[in-house]
């Protein structure tokens, strides 16, 4: 059971659908099968966000985010941003950004909603965004294959506490900022922008993102053994206390609202599963 890494020179392609079947386990890639019971959650859930996607109607964008790290102890019940977009054939998809196996890279990906949802789908709930119609406009015209606008964002040097105002590296929740911001900035068709550009332009409109503390042992641990975390990329007042800026699902919605970027939020709701029903085999 493998994926496609996408977003290779200008395509953006799909994975295979059997993704949704396949975990990896927390430690490495190792592959782990989900219950029939867990995975039929996985899939309930991308139908029920599929309905509420296309109730949206004029909108073929929307903001989507779910579950993933554990972000509990700040208060965050979310924690990874997508931006759906629908195609001509009235199909939702999921365009994101990814971090695999907790290596020191990442890649853009377009995919089901049901690979999206995962099993965040059996613990939390999907938080939906409806953009500002304009803006909603603009955002599927910048994903729509080759995507170069899109592309043009990415940093695959990944960090999952990356500093939200330096370009050298670069999470999922802060991709799909930059993308949005860039697409609020409207530069026009054909101008060029970079994420030091839009970055600017998120200072100046006031983003504020969340504070992160990570305790010394964290840090410590984080330096030696995660090549996935990164942090000399943030000042260092930050550093030196351990309070770290960090791009979250919370800070980018509050942001969108005061801006009126976006029109409205809901959530779609999970059903719970029972424990026993997400054990897996390796």
């Amino acid at each position: 059971m493998g994926y496609l890494k996408t977003m290779q020179g200008a395509v953006l392609a799909a994975l295979v659908a059997c993704w949704p079947a396949v975990a990896f386990a927390a430690t490495g890639c190792e592959p782990r099968y989900p219950t029939p019971a867990a995975t039929q959650g996985m899939f309930d859930m991308a139908v029920r966000l599929e309905r509420a996607l296309d109730a949206l109607e004029v909108h073929d964008t929307a903001l989507l985010a779910r579950g993933g790290q554990d972000l509990s102890r700040y208060g965050l019940e979310h924690s990874h941003l997508a931006i759906a977009t629908r195609g001509a054939e009235g199909t939702w998809r999921v365009v994101h950004l990814l971090n695999r196996c907790r290596t020191a890279q990442s890649g853009l990906y377009r995919e089901g909603l049901a690979n999206f949802v995962g099993e965040s789908a059996l613990r939390s709930d999907v938080r939906v965004g409806v953009f500002d119609a304009a803006l909603s406009r603009r955002l599927h015209q910048s994903l729509l294959p080759p995507a170069s606008r899109a592309l043009s964002l990415h940093e695959p040097r990944y960090s999952m506490v990356a500093y939200p105002f330096g370009t050298e590296y670069q999470n999922s929740n802060q991709w799909v900022l930059e993308v949005v911001a860039d697409a609020a900035m409207d530069p026009g068709p054909g101008a060029a922008t970079d994420r030091e550009m839009v970055q600017q332009w998120l200072r100046r409109e006031g983003y504020a993102p969340s504070r992160l503390h990570l305790k010394l042992h964290e840090r410590i641990g984080a330096r030696l053994f995660r090549k996935h975390v990164a942090t000399t990329d943030h000042p260092a007042r930050e550093r030196i206390g351990g309070n770290y800026s960090v791009v979250t699902v919370e800070s980018v919605f509050d942001f969108l609202k005061e801006r009126s970027l976006l029109e409205r939020d809901f959530s779609v709701p999970h059903q719970p599963v029972s424990p026993a029903t997400l054990e897996s085999a390796p």
